[in-house]
């Protein structure tokens, strides 16, 4: 019974902040849902601004790691490769 009770208030108190709002909206609709698109725009560049920010960084992190990493594992190639070919000579 207290759910009920609680989520017809919830709809109640909506219900009035929305007639609340289109009463003394201080612009008409047009230019909210204008200012609402550009606000939203803003909102995703600079989400798209930040992820590739975030992406090029990781990329950097991964190159530094990646460069760090690849001269042990040339020379231990390189190890492995005469080993393998001293194999093949004593055979």
């Amino acid at each position: 019974m207290r759910i009920g009770k609680g989520l017809c208030s919830l709809m109640l108190a909506s219900s009035a902040g929305l007639a609340i709002g289109i009463l003394f909206a201080p612009d008409k609709g047009s230019q909210t849902r204008k200012k609402i698109q550009q606000k939203a725009e803003d909102i995703l560049e600079n989400e798209i601004i930040g992820y590739n920010r975030i992406v090029c960084n990781v990329k950097t992190k991964i190159d530094a790691i990646l460069n760090g990493v690849s001269i042990p594992v040339d020379d231990n190639i390189r190890n492995w490769a005469d080993t393998d070919q001293k194999n093949e000579i004593i055979v």
